[in-house]
């Protein structure tokens, strides 16, 4: 399914870097373990070869990198981001999600191949800087332009497994409110709101599958239906089926609102999650994003079924959506991984940004401090764990044998300075989160600080008036987003949440 076997005939990038490269001397995180020991990492052509402590000899490298000052980590793996979003930051800012959704459909209604490329370039850019070397780009826009984004991907050199978002169910039947009920002000019946056609939107992921999937053993097609509630019970299952013929990832959103929330399930079962059960979804292949409304027995299917849930803790908090359960995810061994969403929801790119809050978020509602999220327990949501959502069977921590991804971080700033625990001060105190050095598969894209593999300064400078032209081309469909604000703030307003947004769960009392 992943995207570590390389397309039949197709021969990998070739990218100027040593075959093989010492990282010599650094604090290098055994995840497993939760230990930071001193050692070299030797990285020999795609692949570490050696993890070793000092003292102990290793073959010589084409390039030693002193690194005796620094944190080396694995590669973070951001599970679950949307790279249209790097050209719209602001667009629908300050409203919850239902409203804000309309506004972020207009910005992204028809965009070009060039506007995809050059956003998903900048995505990678702000993702690679900070440490990342994959990502999950569940990407809206037209399915005929996502070719675009694995093109921008791949120049960088980065991991990217890429969902087109897709659903083919109109805008009122989406949010749980009958069309007869919505105000004509909203304009809901407007022709730029009819769905897409199924069959097209299957058949051309089907094609960016075959064209893209697993090329440069760095490149892979995931299935995206947008979320449940938007998509037909024969999309779902189409979905689930071309999944199993093709071995195929699946990504989702699932339960992210307090107004999603408050959406009734399709007749005969009880709730969305067992709707997806019921179309035959529920496998390791998937993904779901937030599951913030999550019940118990939600959980314990998800749980069965091997799908792994992505905590976006910032978006869920910037769209006022919710605080998700992650104590509940672990308690059910649910697999969990982490994500940023896109950056207009979800900040930035930095993968450290959410480790940090998906580390305090919960505390206020756990009373037992054994039980509180770590730096290590983060750090495994932002690596190892999101490696398993991609598929990523040999990545997400730095042994032998593992593919070389891994991200060197400088500790020669002020909140490094008093020699405490490295990781910690990087998760809990640190300001600067831009990386030093970031390997992929043995090449360095980020050397000193420096994304090597594309001119930087160049993309940075086409952004602005792009965005610009593209506000202006898509006025119309603003308009449209206008029209809908109000109704769907109120929508979203009066949704019941069906819990508390966080339960408080006392210490038990030790006999």
């Amino acid at each position: 399914m992943g995207p570590d076997t390389a397309e039949p005939g197709r021969e990998a990038n070739e990218r100027p870097s040593p075959s093989r490269v010492l990282f010599k001397g650094g604090f290098v995180a055994d995840t497993q373990a939760r230990l930071l020991v001193r050692a070299d990492v030797l990285v020999e052509d795609e692949r570490i070869v050696q993890v070793v402590g000092e003292g102990v000899s290793v073959p010589e490298a084409e390039r030693v990198l002193d690194v005796r000052d620094c944190l080396v980590l694995p590669g973070f793996v951001n599970a679950h981001t949307h790279s249209y979003a790097t050209l719209s930051r602001h667009v629908g800012n300050g409203l919850p999600l239902e409203p804000w959704m309309v506004h972020t459909w207009a910005n992204t209604n028809g965009r070009t191949a060039e506007e995809t490329k050059l956003s998903a370039l900048l995505t990678a850019l702000e993702a690679v800087k900070t440490g990342t070397t994959a990502l999950l780009d569940h990407l809206g826009g037209d399915v005929m332009t996502t070719s675009a984004a694995l093109e921008a991907f791949d120049e960088l050199g980065i991991r990217a497994s890429v969902a087109p978002m897709i659903s083919d169910l109109a805008l009122p039947d989406t949010v749980g409110v009958p069309a007869d009920q919505w105000p004509a002000a909203a304009r809901a019946n407007s022709p730029a709101f009819l769905p897409a056609n199924a069959d097209d939107l299957l058949a051309r992921t089907e094609e960016l599958h075959r064209t893209w999937h697993g090329r440069n053993g760095r490149m892979a097609v995931f299935l995206g239906p947008s979320a449940p509630q938007r998509c037909s019970t024969g999309l779902l299952e189409r979905c689930a089926e071309l999944a199993e013929k093709l071995d195929m990832g699946v990504h989702t959103h699932l339960l992210e609102s307090r107004a999603q929330a408050a959406i009734p399930p399709p007749p005969g079962a009880r709730s969305w999650v067992d709707h997806l059960k019921s179309v035959g979804l529920l496998s390791p292949r998937l993904s779901v994003a937030h599951g913030v409304w999550l019940d118990g027995d939600d959980i314990a299917d998800l749980a069965e079924s091997g799908v792994t849930i992505v905590h976006n803790p910032q978006s869920n908090l910037q769209l006022g959506s919710g605080i998700a359960e992650l104590e509940q995810w672990r308690s059910h061994n649910v697999p969990a991984a982490l994500g940023t969403d896109g950056v207009n929801c979800g900040g930035s790119m930095d993968m450290l940004s959410s480790m940090r809050l998906a580390a305090i978020l919960h505390r206020p509602g756990q009373a037992d401090p054994a039980k509180w999220e770590s730096a290590w327990s983060v750090l495994e949501l932002a690596t190892r764990a999101g490696a398993q959502a991609l598929a990523l069977a040999d990545v997400g921590t730095l042994h032998a044998g593992m593919k070389a991804d891994l991200s060197v971080f400088d500790l020669r700033t002020s909140a490094f300075a008093t020699h405490e625990d490295p990781l910690a001060s990087l998760v809990f105190s640190s300001y600067d989160h831009r990386a030093r050095w970031v390997m992929v598969g043995g090449h360095l894209i980020v050397d000193d600080g420096i994304v090597a593999t594309v001119d930087e300064d160049a993309i940075v400078a086409e952004a602005a008036e792009m965005h610009r032209h593209l506000l202006r081309r898509n006025d119309k469909y603003a308009e449209l987003a206008r029209a809908q604000q109000t109704f769907l703030t109120r929508v979203s307003a009066e949704a019941t949440p069906p819990r508390e947004i966080m339960a408080f769960r006392r210490q038990s009392r030790q006999p």
